[in-house]
């Protein structure tokens, strides 16, 4: 039960277009690339932004197919400028974002694959005065994500239901405790597919988050 990357991934390169139709140059930003999640997350963009028509099954049959996480990646509209990883740390995510702002002047947008990774890029564009010129596309539901969407300086977030992963586990334990074995699917996998949240929904989505957290 869980999400596939891939999607989510494809999803936030969606928003990289409604964001820079026009195209131009776009930074990706993650925690680290060692696993499986991020892999596919960050080739999900890339595919996408590429114009390219694959699933994540594609790059289980074609090990070498993932694209290099070093230098350029050049589409015909856009061009993936790097990818910056931080080990999970948010002051060194913070601290590449700013430097990459002075390394390409020219960015339109920039992408945060991990929770902390967007709030990071808000605060190193407020930094430089930049908040507007380059857009922001998130992953995940951070408060200052959410605020940056209703402030219309984040085009918008993809996140995970994790309330749905737990409702979908304890369903199908229940039915597995019943004798119902057909609550497995062949695939031996349950998806729960990712959202995108915009200005359009970010209100609605944020009311539900604090009712389920209690809040």
């Amino acid at each position: 039960i869980g999400m596939d990357n891939y999607a989510a991934g494809r999803a936030c390169g969606e928003l990289v277009v409604k964001a820079i139709p026009d195209g131009g140059k776009v930074l990706l930003t993650i925690g680290r690339l060692e696993q499986d999640n991020s892999k596919y997350r960050r080739q999900g963009v890339i595919d996408v932004l590429l114009g390219r028509d694959r699933t994540a099954s594609y790059y289980k049959e074609q090990p070498d197919a993932w694209d290099p996480v070093d230098g350029e990646i050049v589409g015909d509209k856009y061009t993936i400028a790097a990818t910056l990883t931080d080990q999970g740390k948010p002051e060194v995510a913070l601290s590449k974002a700013e430097d990459a702002l002075n390394a390409y002047s020219d960015l339109r947008a920039m992408v945060g694959l991990f929770e902390y990774n967007p709030p990071a890029l808000y605060q190193a564009l407020k930094k430089s005065e930049k908040l507007g010129q380059v857009a922001i596309i998130g992953f995940d539901e951070n408060d200052v994500t959410l605020q940056a969407i209703k402030d219309g300086f984040c085009i918008g977030t993809v996140v995970q239901n994790p309330y749905m992963y737990g409702y979908e586990s304890v369903r199908v334990l229940h039915d597995l405790l019943s004798g119902n074995q057909s609550v497995i699917p062949e695939s031996k996998y349950i998806d729960i597919p990712p959202r995108s949240i915009t200005k359009d929904n970010v209100d609605e989505f944020w009311e539900d988050l604090r009712a389920k957290k209690g809040q």
